[in-house]
């Protein structure tokens, strides 16, 4: 379990934890956001250590300031419940899945997808949900889907899977998770639906300055000047998938 609590920019607090797969350690993620009001929210449950949970309780009034907990990927499930207990005054919302798998929970009745949810908190986020994808596929190995979430006031992106740090040396660079082919729904358009929303995603990153996501390891400051372009250039890195797939449905 990793205390970690990395101040990405004023006002935003990335934490790191710990998801081992066959014994490797693929690293996970929560953020401490300030709000323009002066309150918090948290987005993504994580074991937070007795460093990391102390910092947060620290900044936010030993958690009073909390306003909510935003879960963000729909098969990011297994530290919900405990999260919740411990600012049991937090709205908590979260995606569909979230709500069928644990409906003994408070849920706000917006759903972090939905387009109510993006309105409440259109001050401080803007929320990118990908389009084209089963964004809970039947196949819950496939993770390819979560909601993306840009901080206004930091320029900061916070995103869980759909876009991971590769951190091989020569290798080093942003890339859509490889589940891509497996959830682009088999009908006519999806292919370009999603290259239209990524499209949309390159464009919105012209302002991000910082990125955080949730395995492998957190991208180091300054390791891309340009969001926009490696996020352009992962997008480039999939385009085989989307031909193919065009060729198949249309």
């Amino acid at each position: 379990m990793h205390d970690d609590v990395i101040e990405i920019a004023d006002g935003f607090w990335n934490l790191r934890g710990s998801f081992r797969v066959l014994g490797v350690d693929l690293g996970t993620q929560s953020s401490l956001v300030r709000l323009r009001s002066g309150r918090f929210v948290l987005l993504d449950c994580i074991p937070f250590g007795e460093a990391a949970l102390a910092e947060i309780r620290r900044r936010t009034d030993g958690g009073a300031g909390v306003e909510a907990i935003v879960n963000l990927h729909p098969f990011h499930t297994l530290h919900v419940k405990t999260v919740a207990a411990m600012f049991p005054d937090a709205t908590l919302y979260g995606t569909a899945r979230h709500h069928r798998i644990a409906p003994t929970l408070r849920w706000a009745p917006e759903t972090t997808e939905g387009e109510a949810f993006a309105a409440r908190y259109a001050e401080d986020f803007d929320l990118l949900v990908p389009r084209g994808v089963d964004f809970i596929p039947e196949n819950e190995n496939l993770h390819f889907a979560s909601v993306l979430v840009i901080h206004r006031q930091s320029e900061t992106l916070h995103v869980d899977d759909t876009l991971s740090y590769l951190p091989v040396p020569g290798l080093r660079r942003l890339m859509l998770h490889p589940a891509l082919g497996d959830v682009l729904q088999r009908r006519k358009g999806a292919a370009q639906e999603f290259r239209a929303w990524a499209s949309e995603l390159v464009e919105r990153c012209g302002t991000v300055r910082r990125v955080c996501t949730a395995h492998m390891r957190l991208p180091p400051p300054g390791q891309f000047p340009s969001i926009a372009e490696e996020v352009r250039r992962a997008v480039q890195r999939v385009e085989k998938k989307l031909a193919r797939h065009e060729e198949a449905f249309g």
